[in-house]
């Protein structure tokens, strides 16, 4: 996936002629918060961490497409990949745990990819766009070395923005995005103290996204702006299928095993450069 988004942002670079395309690259970082719950809302783990915790760095290429008068179209491609490490409160996985009884760090890898068509109205002081797209988003969440999974799915999304300037060549932006994942799942690998070994894949609920984020343009030259943005992110992910295996962990009964519901609830900040040809 990285060489395909790299080979699209080289093809369009080398036939970019003037000032209508932007190259963007910089650092992010994520205060992170994430809940599971029962059917019957109860906790039954937590994962945390303050901001500067989780780091990592984002791109995105726009390229022209097609010019209407004030009415612009663009493809917009986007990547963003992220790591860290969170404190998770909860229990081990067994009979009678419960929440708070057990906590440790949790090592986390976040990749995300977009492809994206954009359409942009340019008024005297102010613009407005919308984008929808297709992408690609993993998290890799190692709760152990004996408790592994990883959430994967692509999804489609919709953004409404509008940039206004506020003082001299200054400019502000509101950013919504709204997005579902379709075919979402989540592939566990557990190992129990006997040495008995589980690999599942689970089928998640309805797994849907929305963020708010207010980007602060500030130029530089003719060519170069400073990027700033402060986003909130929420995430809802729907309780899975049920997976029923027999004697684990070395009981002599079938166990059956689950991913409840959670969300997601973080907060990004992001710092870069925007290159305008």
């Amino acid at each position: 996936m990285h060489r395909i988004f790299l080979l699209l942002l080289l093809t369009m670079a080398l036939d970019a002629a003037n000032f209508d395309n932007k190259l963007s690259f910089g650092l992010k970082t994520t205060a992170y918060n994430y809940t599971e719950r029962d059917d019957k809302d109860q906790i039954l783990d937590t994962e945390d961490a303050n901001i500067f915790e989780v780091n990592g760095f984002y791109g995105s290429f726009e390229y022209k497409l097609q010019e209407y008068s004030a009415i612009s179209y663009y493809i917009n491609l986007y990547t963003s990949i992220s790591y860290g490490d969170t404190d998770y409160t909860g229990s081990l996985l067994g009979p009678g745990a419960s929440y708070g009884s057990y906590s440790s760090k949790t090592s986390n890898a976040f990749y995300e990819f977009q492809v994206n068509l954009k359409r942009k109205v340019q008024y005297t002081k102010s613009s407005t766009y919308s984008m929808i797209g297709i992408a690609y988003k993993r998290w890799q969440r190692d709760l152990s070395s004996n408790q592994k999974e990883r959430y994967y799915y692509y999804f489609l999304q919709v953004v409404l923005g509008g940039e206004t300037n506020i003082y001299k060549d200054w400019s502000l932006v509101l950013d919504l995005t709204g997005q579902l994942a379709f075919n979402p799942k989540m592939d566990a690998d557990f190992k129990s103290s006997t040495g008995q070994v589980l690999n599942e894949t689970f089928k998640l609920g309805t797994v849907y996204t929305y963020k708010i984020a207010t980007p602060l343009v500030i130029p530089i030259n003719e060519q170069l702006n400073f990027n700033t943005k402060l986003e909130y992110e929420f995430t809802s992910y729907g309780k899975s299928n049920t997976i029923y295996v027999p004697n684990f962990p070395n009981t002599g009964d079938t166990s059956s095993y689950l991913e409840p519901k959670s969300q997601q609830k973080n907060w990004h900040l992001y710092a870069g450069f925007e290159l305008i040809f």
